[in-house]
């Protein structure tokens, strides 16, 4: 006497599939998250950082983004919007940061002026690399 039939295998087969897919506790939003955090205390640690007329002065995470804040003097050569995209070129070419993007870590840059004033808001996720 069979007491579960193929069909009933196979039921249970899915069944026990979809349970343990459900039991994963951590989404990979979390998991984007945890990144971001980690890696936005890592730079922290290290601000501020000087460039020739910009100063990365904060990196926080806000969710799965790393909120970096960069003062502009004024006196650089390289204007706000052309850093941010060599910044993203950067990050694209980057390993460890493109392979954090692809997890669903992203980057926004936000550019202020000597006085606290917003001049340019960017952000960089891994879309932008694979375009």
């Amino acid at each position: 006497m069979r007491l579960v039939s193929s069909t009933g295998r196979i039921a249970l087969a899915g069944l026990l599939a979809m349970l343990i897919s459900a039991c994963s506790s951590t989404s990979d939003q979390e998991i984007a998250e945890t990144f971001a955090a980690q890696r936005a205390d890592m730079l922290g640690k290290i601000m501020p950082v000087e460039g020739p007329g910009y100063n990365i002065v904060r990196a926080k995470a806000d969710g799965s983004n790393i909120e970096l804040t960069l003062l502009y003097s004024g006196s650089g050569d390289v204007a706000p919007t052309v850093l941010a995209d060599n910044l993203k070129n950067t990050y694209c070419s980057d390993n460890e940061i493109a392979s954090l993007m692809e997890k669903g870590v992203s980057y926004k840059l936000l550019f202020r002026d000597s006085r606290g004033r917003e001049i340019l808001e960017r952000f960089v996720t891994y879309e932008d690399c694979v375009k």
